[in-house]
């Protein structure tokens, strides 16, 4: 079972998300914000990150940048997930993501995007 942290300012698409997440015998972490994100953080150890790029304080490419700056979390596969049209694939390369997925997400290819990180 992996700990998933689940970023989006949705409440709806963070429940969804940590539903499925819980299906698949994973421990789902939710934070609706920047702010919500690195406090969860300073207590939790995630095995992965799903994180949105637009949140009301902070953006997701930003938070991911930094997490790749800092021994902590500079290991752990970050899956951006984006309703922005066209999709911001290269941008999210760019900093430092293991993976894009766009919304309405995909179950399958979010499992699949789980299993590609190596997360069991």
């Amino acid at each position: 079972m992996a700990k998933i942290l689940v970023v989006d300012d949705e409440p709806l698409i963070v429940e969804m998300l940590s539903s499925y997440l819980t299906l698949m015998g994973h421990e789902p972490i939710g934070a609706l914000s920047g702010r919500q994100t690195w406090d969860k953080l300073a207590y939790e150890e995630p095995d992965m990150i799903l994180l949105d790029i637009q949140l009301p304080d902070e953006n997701g490419l930003d938070i991911c940048r930094k997490l790749r700056q800092q021994d902590s979390t500079r290991h752990v596969p970050i899956v951006i997930i984006s309703a922005h049209f066209p999709p911001r694939t290269q941008e999210a390369n760019q900093a430092g993501a293991n993976g894009y997925l766009a919304k309405p997400i995909n179950m399958n290819a979010l499992k699949s995007a789980i299993s590609g990180a190596g997360v069991a």
